[in-house]
C-alpha cells in the first residue's frame, strides 16, 4: 500500500474516532479544529515524505543525514504553527495540542516505517 493511502487511512481513522468521541464522551472540544489539524499533519506529512524519498534516491550514504535536517525542520514548522493556533484559541487548545500530538507520533512512525521499507527496497 503507498504511504499516500496509508496516512489517508490514519486520518480517516482519527477523525472517525473524534466524531466517535465528541458524540458519546461528556467532554467537550472543537472536532472541526482537530479536523483541521490533522488535515494539516497529512498534507504536510506527505510533502515532507516525498522529500524523504527524493533524498534517498539521490544519495542513500547521505540519507540519514538528509531525513534528520528535513525531520527537524518540520518540527520547526509544526511548533510554530501550533503556538500560533495556542495563542488565538486559548480556550480550546488542550485537546487540540494533545490531538497534534496523537497525529504527530502516529504520523513519524508511519514515515519513519516507510522510509526504512524504501530504503530496504533499494539494497
Amino acid at each position: 500500500m503507498k504511504y499516500s493511502a496509508k496516512a489517508l487511512l490514519v486520518y480517516l481513522l482519527a477523525m472517525a474516532i473524534t466524531f466517535l468521541l465528541n458524540e458519546f464522551s461528556s467532554v467537550e472540544f472543537n472536532a472541526v479544529h482537530i479536523s483541521f489539524w490533522g488535515l494539516f499533519m497529512y498534507g504536510s506529512t506527505l510533502m515532507v515524505h516525498h522529500f524523504t524519498i527524493k533524498a534517498a534516491a539521490e544519495n542513500p550514504k547521505r540519507f540519514p543525514a538528509s531525513f534528520m535536517g528535513i525531520t527537524g525542520l518540520k518540527m520547526l514548522a509544526y511548533l510554530i504553527a501550533l503556538g500560533i493556533y495556542v495563542y488565538i484559541f486559548q480556550d480550546a487548545a488542550t485537546p487540540v495540542v494533545i490531538a497534534f500530538l496523537g497525529f504527530y507520533v502516529v504520523y513519524t512512525v508511519l514515515e519513519v516505517i516507510s522510509a526504512t521499507a524504501y530504503l530496504k527496497s533499494k539494497d
